[in-house]
């Protein structure tokens, strides 16, 4: 990948809270939840960016964020076509539909994201439809070809979701995010509401889709494994942070974070000896996002705090081999990554 080439995508200082209101005619603020607070990150075209963490993390709204379905409180989002740059609540109106050109989502459950008054056919070409791409025949074949692409055969154009099992109807939900040709794919949980014998093929169908249109995904998963395979970098988000980032291999073989060494012990590990095993349960509950503890936000579930850990707040920063790390203690623990 070359360097110096500009990225698709800029976050700086990305921040998205939402304010918990007392019930009553008043409605006071009696609390904020900081979902997303205060993320920066960039990825480069082509690329897979895997962003994990447990729930109520902030992954998902990262991503309604950088797709535009939510409206960021503050920071930047900067997203690159060629010469143009693109920045969510900054575009003027004559650029808002080329924005959302650029940008579609793939959402967790294929069939409430489907219309079930709606056929294949409007569901996939609305896109084309409301951009005012195509209509009429040029829709219906441009609609035709994407469905046949994902595995999908012509004579599904007039029937309507619930005559599809899970896997065929998120197959629908990316022929219609791919039908307009965006260039980055903002897949939130794609695979966590299919079958296990269904996820294996539809994350291969996603990653043969990349390779033929040259698509750039922020890939949202709870699952180690599903991002280990799918991701070429990885983001690790606690309490609305990042907390870690870096190459897969760097990251997953060790990890500079003991929330990242966390989320990899309870990933299943398969030996001859003991077979399918946990390693180790996780520790702790995610903390309460309306009462967040003081210092790092993690120390009261990391078996290594100290002082210094309940005291400050650790800084994202870059560690000697590039990744960034959220941790007073990163250059003096050794942690165990997957191929330990």
């Amino acid at each position: 990948m070359d360097g110096t080439q500009q990225p698709l995508l800029e976050v700086r200082n990305l921040k998205k809270h939402f304010p918990l209101r007392s019930k009553g005619l008043m409605r006071r603020t009696v609390g904020v939840i900081r979902a997303v607070d205060d993320v920066s990150f960039s990825m480069q075209r082509g690329e897979t960016l895997g962003v994990i963490g447990e729930s109520g993390c902030g992954k998902t709204t990262l991503g309604r964020c950088i797709s535009w379905l939510y409206e960021a409180d503050a920071g930047e989002i900067v997203l690159r076509d060629g010469e143009r740059e693109f920045r969510p609540g900054q575009i003027e109106r004559e650029d808002n539909s080329e924005f959302r050109k650029l940008v579609q989502v793939i959402f967790q459950d294929p069939f409430s994201s489907l219309n079930p008054r709606m056929s294949v056919l409007r569901s996939v070409g609305e896109p084309l439809r409301v951009n005012g791409i195509a209509s009429g025949r040029e829709l219906e074949e441009r609609v035709v070809a994407i469905l046949r692409r994902v595995g999908l055969e012509v004579g599904h154009l007039q029937r309507f979701p619930h005559s599809f099992s899970g896997g065929q109807r998120q197959r629908i939900c990316i022929a219609r995010a791919l039908v307009i040709n965006p260039q980055l794919v903002v897949a939130d949980e794609p695979v966590s509401a299919l079958d296990v014998s269904i996820q294996a093929q539809t994350l291969n169908l996603l990653k043969d889709l990349q390779q033929e249109f040259g698509l750039s995904y922020l890939f949202i998963s709870h699952s180690m494994s599903v991002i280990r395979y799918m991701s070429d970098r990885i983001l690790v988000m606690y309490a609305g942070k990042i907390v870690e980032s870096g190459s897969r291999d760097a990251l997953l073989g060790r990890p500079l974070h003991p929330y990242t060494e966390m989320l990899l012990k309870a990933v299943p590990r398969v030996s001859r000896r003991q077979g399918a095993r946990l390693q180790e349960a996780t520790v702790g509950e995610p903390p309460d996002l309306l009462n967040l503890p003081g210092g790092c936000v993690f120390h009261p579930r990391c078996p290594h705090a100290r002082d210094i850990c309940r005291e400050e707040v650790p800084t994202l920063r870059t560690s000697a081999d590039g990744r960034q790390v959220s941790c007073h203690l990163a250059e003096e623990l050794t942690l165990a990554g997957v191929f330990d």
